[in-house]
């Protein structure tokens, strides 16, 4: 659900970092030529013989149980829906407004220019890592019981933000997000087929990325108006660790809930 804004967040801090290195800035351009010529290349000959059925071995004592495919127009009355929304969406408005305002954090923690901008690295580096091990966790325990877990690194950015003023804090900060990142990708995806089903997932995830947008543009504007108001960046986020705390609580309410129904 957040890979829309963080394309936007690559470029302009790649950009931000490397301004005072010209020559190192060419061999970037360079390179993201060639992965642009080469990566569709790749994706071709990787995903044209890819086997879509299962591994696992069926047993033919087993009662096969349809799972029930919910239409949009259910799922909006169900109040689970509204619960995992609440988590699936503290990433793209806090991670926005950090991003978004990251000159006013900067400024507020005393830390360098190009502090924000070189932690990139760490958050890009973290996020890439937790795609790959995600998938793997996801098939091992299945979305509905890692998505409690999703948020947790994002809380624990919170407390860095609060708590700590160091030069260093600012890769730690940027590193939870990096790993809550991560995860919210993929589980974004597949918790609703495991938990509704696939044969509506398009209208199902239209909603999803609408609301995810709507929340983005959220994001940006309570980081301004709390900005406008006077508050400090630690007070910030300490409104960013409640509504996270919160979500987690109620997510842990209903975990017991989420399987999906079957027919």
């Amino acid at each position: 659900m957040v890979w829309s804004f963080n394309i936007r967040i690559y470029f302009t801090c790649a950009g931000r970092l490397f301004t005072y290195n010209y020559h190192l800035a060419k061999y970037l351009d360079s390179i993201s030529i060639l992965i642009l010529i080469f990566l569709p290349l790749a994706s071709f000959f990787l995903i044209k013989k890819l086997d879509f059925d299962t591994r696992e071995q069926v047993n033919k004592d087993f009662e096969k149980r349809e799972i029930k495919q919910w239409k949009r127009i259910e799922i909006l009355k169900d109040y689970r829906f509204y619960v995992i929304c609440l988590n699936m969406l503290a990433m793209p408005w806090i991670a926005t407004g950090v991003f978004v305002f990251q000159s006013f954090i900067t400024e507020s923690k005393g830390w360098g220019s190009f502090t924000i901008a070189q932690s990139f690295m760490v958050y890009s580096v973290l996020s890439v890592l937790t795609l790959t091990i995600s998938g793997f966790l996801i098939d091992k325990f299945t979305s509905r019981k890692l998505l409690i877990f999703m948020n947790l690194p994002l809380l624990l950015s919170s407390l860095v933000l609060i708590f700590l003023e160091s030069f260093y804090s600012a890769y730690l900060f940027l590193g939870l997000i990096g790993i809550s990142n991560g995860f919210a990708n993929v589980l974004g995806s597949s918790t609703w087929a495991e938990i509704y089903g696939v044969r509506y997932i398009g209208s199902i995830k239209a909603l999803t990325t609408a609301l995810m947008v709507f929340s983005t543009a959220f994001g940006t504007a309570l980081f301004g108006f709390l900005i406008d108001r006077g508050l400090h960046i630690e007070q910030i986020a300490m409104v960013s660790l409640i509504y996270i705390s919160l979500s987690i609580i109620l997510l842990f309410l209903i975990r017991n809930r989420l399987n999906p129904k079957y027919i």
